[in-house]
């Protein structure tokens, strides 16, 4: 029997999905048909239309761009046109619906950044930062119509190391997961791997990160603030609601560090100064140390500047 070879659609648009991108360029057993990722979107504080990463990447190395709305009959018929035998699907952004999924002879593989059924949904990353767990991975299912419901087709435990931060641990997962891929899909296409059915009672959920997501509040000690700091790098970042000087302030913390100081003069979410460094006072007086942060609307800047402008 021949060999098949891969037609690949890949879907997706973040940072994330750009590194896999990118990966499967250098391949040769892998020909990129399209890219199709979300519409360009207002970014900053100014509002600017911006590209997401994947396109950049892609206007960069000549590939086909396709942006819809909306994945309809018309999309269907443009990708169809393009004869992919195979979808390739990482941070899209979006479910396809079963008439896409039914266009490539060999349906489409996402990759997800859990070991599934663990931490299905948006944010599998940030969640395992959250919970401070010391182990997560990827997995490549055949999906469905239904999030990251498919039977598994590979999967990779990763460590995840106690400085790791959102944005470290999605490029490192980002890296495996393309190596992953490209391992993966010769064997996938040439019906040398069969699927394996997801334990769906064991399934977990992850759910959409929202600014307010990173407001720190009373209950949390200093591991789980650290935590949170790790998990929400870049967006939303950790910030306290403060009195200063008579000024409520939204005061974000840039650069944190644990302490073993313990507390019992100051309350809960408390800035005060000790040798002359910042600290921020949390649940069961444990003590977090900031070395950097900014208020909102203002540049960021190191700890000793905030003291002396706003402390003394």
């Amino acid at each position: 029997m021949n060999k098949q070879y891969a037609k690949i659609i890949f879907f997706g648009t973040s940072d994330f999905a750009a590194i896999i991108l990118n990966k499967l360029l250098q391949t040769a057993h892998c020909q990129l048909a399209a890219l199709v990722t979300q519409p360009d979107k207002p970014a900053g504080r100014k509002k600017k239309l911006t590209p997401p990463p994947v396109k950049i990447l892609a206007q960069q190395k000549n590939i086909p761009v396709l942006q819809p709305a909306k994945l309809d009959n018309n999309f269907n018929q443009k990708i169809s046109a393009l004869k992919p035998n195979l979808f390739i699907v990482a941070e899209y952004g979006n479910l396809l619906p079963g008439s896409t999924l039914a266009i490539p002879k060999h349906g489409a593989l996402n990759v997800h950044p859990s070991l599934l059924p663990e931490y299905r949904g948006p944010s599998p990353m940030q969640t395992a930062l959250l919970n401070d767990d010391r182990q997560t991975g990827i997995t490549i299912i055949k999906m469905d119509e239904k999030m990251d419901n498919g039977p598994i087709i590979n999967q990779q435990e990763s460590i995840i190391d106690k400085q790791d931060t959102y944005t470290s641990l999605s490029k490192k997962l980002a890296e495996q997961s393309a190596d992953l891929l490209i391992k993966t899909i010769p064997d996938y296409i040439n019906k040398k791997i069969k699927p394996k059915k997801q334990k769906h009672a064991q399934a977990s959920f992850t759910k959409i990160i929202k600014k307010e997501d990173g407001l720190i509040t009373k209950n949390k000690t200093a591991e789980q603030v650290f935590n949170m700091w790790r998990a929400y790098q870049p967006w939303p970042g950790v910030f306290i609601e403060s009195r200063i000087k008579n000024k409520e302030l939204r005061i974000k913390l840039i650069k944190i560090e644990l302490t073993n100081l313990m507390n019992k003069k100051n309350n809960p979410l408390e800035l005060f100064i000790e040798n002359n460094s910042l600290y921020l006072l949390c649940a069961n007086r444990t003590v977090l140390k900031i070395n950097c942060l900014q208020l909102n609307g203002k540049k960021s800047v190191d700890a000793q500047s905030f003291i002396n402008g706003y402390m003394k």
